[in-house]
């Protein structure tokens, strides 16, 4: 299981739960996503740049990864989940999201574009927007 931390401005951490539960400022990344919000008011863009940290995972699992955790913040369903997690806990059902979420996972076959060097750049729109 992997857990996101996001950092101010613009950025997420994503390592393993399991590491992070050990000693969370040892856990290593295994990937970083920058958030680039400079166009989103004037063109209704946001730039979003993914990059593999920890060869823990695969190119295609990290797309995987970022497209979800982008999912999760631009849908506004799915963006009741992470507010009710970050401002309800005792009231946000952590089993029934991990299923969810696993379901998904499974479901979703194929990666992304993928560079060789292990990059993984996607663009992405508004909030109000399908992150791609």
């Amino acid at each position: 299981m992997i857990i996101s931390q996001f950092q101010t401005p613009n950025y997420f951490l994503l390592a393993f739960l399991e590491d992070y539960q050990m000693d969370p400022a040892r856990a290593q990344p295994l990937l970083t996503i920058s958030i680039f919000d400079d166009f989103a008011e004037d063109k209704d863009v946001t730039l979003v740049r993914c990059d593999i940290i920890n060869r823990g995972i695969e190119d295609d699992e990290g797309y995987k990864i970022c497209k979800r955790l982008l999912d999760d913040y631009a849908g506004e369903e799915d963006f009741r989940n992470v507010h009710m997690f970050n401002k309800k806990p005792d009231a946000f059902d952590v089993d029934g999201f991990v299923k969810e979420k696993e379901e998904l996972w499974k479901a979703s076959g194929g990666g992304g574009k993928n560079s060789e060097d292990g990059v993984i750049e996607a663009a992405a729109g508004n909030k109000s927007d399908n992150a791609v």
